[in-house]
């Protein structure tokens, strides 16, 4: 029997099971996307909230594995209007994107700073923050892109232009999009990006990035709000 005790989570999607038990979908530090089954849980008084780091124990021997003990790891968060359809947004990211049982700290890491941060942030920094966080997802799933170079190895330029060929990178051109500053700047972390010109055009990037891998299958969250 495997026995997991007091792992990092955050809990992306609920649904009822079997009378009084719920199916549970969970982003673990150490175990990535998994489903475990919570029985009795509907009848609980300590709740299961999404968006709030949990430390949670489960056991089993099959696929489907039990919920055996949880308790909150965080600070009380509650998310409102748009804050909470970004979340909900990037909480379907990862439940369509991320394959079961693989590890992926750096994004765990990077959706919980998202998470945090939402009810500190004005709209363009918002913004600027989704981005990251889809940056760093299409990374770690091996579509990440090096801000630093064209598509030929040269450096990137701040004084020239460059349009984005999807799969390959970005490519100079008089008539692009991008600016090699801006470029530049996506590649330090450190250094948000605010002007709405130039999230604008990151947002339509990451679109056609992302739409390769969800395919044609919409997202739900973006009946709420068109965030992507």
């Amino acid at each position: 029997m495997t026995r997991v005790d007091n792992s990092p989570a955050f809990l992306m999607h609920r649904r009822m099971y079997q009378g009084s038990s719920l199916l549970l979908d969970f982003f673990t530090k150490d175990f990535g996307k998994i489903r475990l089954i919570a029985r009795g849980a509907r009848n609980s008084k300590t709740s299961l909230q999404m968006f709030q780091c949990l430390s949670i124990s489960f056991k089993g021997k099959g696929e489907l594995k039990s919920l055996s003990q949880w308790e909150i790891a965080d600070q009380p968060r509650r998310l409102l209007g748009d804050d909470l359809i970004l979340a909900i947004y990037i909480n379907e990211l990862i439940l369509r994107l991320l394959p079961e049982g693989d590890e992926h700290i750096e994004i765990f890491e990077s959706y919980w700073t998202f998470i945090s941060n939402l009810n500190t942030l004005v709209s363009n920094e918002k913004e600027y923050a989704l981005r990251k966080f889809e940056n760093q997802l299409l990374e770690d799933l091996g579509y990440g892109i090096d801000f630093n170079f064209d598509i030929d190895g040269s450096v990137i330029d701040e004084d020239l232009k460059y349009d984005f060929i999807e799969h390959q990178g970005f490519n100079i051109t008089n008539e692009g999009l991008f600016n090699g500053k801006t470029l530049l700047r996506l590649s330090n972390s450190d250094e948000a990006i605010t002007d709405a010109n130039e999230l604008s055009i990151l947002k339509k990037m990451n679109r056609k990035r992302l739409k390769s891998l969800l395919g044609d299958k919409p997202l739900k969250s973006k009946e709420l709000f068109f965030v992507n």
